[in-house]
């Protein structure tokens, strides 16, 4: 009975360890495409910085480090209109970067292709408004997942 048990505990731990190493790192060697987003910046200096994947998983980074935290698992045609209308928006043919005390950022990545990245902040400049409706569905997606 007490070797059953200790090879359920040992299986469960390795499960569990298995789990937890794969979701922290994860987006910086995934190959489809990801959405990179957030905001930061003002007095704090707080970065809000997330990842979408396109097979649905969202990863928030950690503030204090480098680290990728799983954070939830969104709806594939959801997921698939946003990276659908990320390239009807032509916006990685966009290059923007007028980053204000606070800012905002939208970030494209696939393969081994490098990051494409718009920036916006400063007060009384902002990227076309499809740029700015296209982020915000994004980031208020994530408020369901707090």
């Amino acid at each position: 009975m007490g070797s059953k048990y200790a090879v359920y505990v040992l299986i469960l731990s390795l499960g569990t360890f298995i789990s937890c190493g794969t979701t922290t790192e994860f987006p910086s060697k995934y190959r489809g495409e990801q959405l990179h987003f957030g905001q930061g910046g003002g007095f704090s200096g707080l970065v809000n910085y997330y990842v979408l994947l396109d097979d649905g998983r969202l990863y928030q980074k950690a503030l204090y480090d480098s680290t990728f935290n799983y954070t939830d698992k969104w709806n594939k045609t959801f997921v698939r209109q946003m990276f659908s209308n990320y390239q009807m928006l032509d916006i990685e043919n966009v290059d923007y970067f007028e980053p204000g005390d606070l800012y905002y950022f939208l970030q494209h990545k696939e393969g081994n292709q490098p990051l494409h990245s718009i920036t916006w902040g400063r007060p009384g400049v902002k990227p076309q408004e499809n740029i700015v409706t296209f982020y915000n569905l994004l980031y208020k997606s994530t408020k369901t997942t707090l």
